[in-house]
């Protein structure tokens, strides 16, 4: 192969990978990617025990991290996410309980110390992905909880363990978006 030869075949290659970068955002952004997060809602024993026991302050604190979670691992996975888009997922926080206590239980008992005291946390969740009609194309019911007190995470995040399940939820659903994005 002669030096211009080789010289040419470089300069092709450089040219097809620009032209592949440039296309990428424009691909991403024609919605054959796109799915539409709508805020988790809080199930209703949930919702009564925030009231009752852990604090209502709490709710937003996980709305927000399954939000967070699912965002990242969403567009981790080449979604984008984006309010108008054809797909969309709903999810439901239908149980959690804390792995430390929550500053409502810390209020009311201050026997308890918010590192030492330590429960089996986790959460339940369920998600519905829904196309453009509206019907349901694929749901995912994710539940975890540890089974003893060495399985517990060792963060003293009140909701360490609950942020596990999320993160593995996310994940559950992440595959579920991959099997019907292509259609979407």
């Amino acid at each position: 192969m002669t030096h211009m030869n080789r010289f040419t075949r470089v300069l092709t290659g450089f040219a097809l990978l620009a032209v592949s970068c440039f296309a990428m955002p424009a691909l991403a952004s024609s919605g054959a990617g796109a799915v539409r997060l709508v805020p988790a809602t809080i199930g209703t024993a949930l919702q009564t025990a925030l009231h009752d026991r852990l604090g209502d302050r709490e709710g937003p604190v996980l709305q927000a991290m399954v939000a967070d979670s699912l965002s990242r691992e969403l567009k981790a996975a080449g979604a984008t996410v984006d309010d108008s888009a054809a797909l969309r997922i709903e999810v439901s926080i239908e149980d959690a309980v804390p792995s430390h206590p929550t500053r409502r239980q810390l209020e009311v008992n201050p026997s308890l110390d918010p590192l030492r005291s330590v429960s089996l946390g986790g959460a339940r969740l369920h998600a519905v992905l829904r196309g453009a009609d509206g019907k349901e194309v694929d749901h995912i019911d994710y539940d975890y909880r540890p089974v003893s007190l060495e399985q517990v995470s060792p963060s003293g995040d009140a909701w360490a363990d609950a942020r596990v399940t999320i993160q593995r939820f996310s994940d559950q659903v992440v595959k579920a978006w991959r099997r019907h994005s292509s259609g979407s």
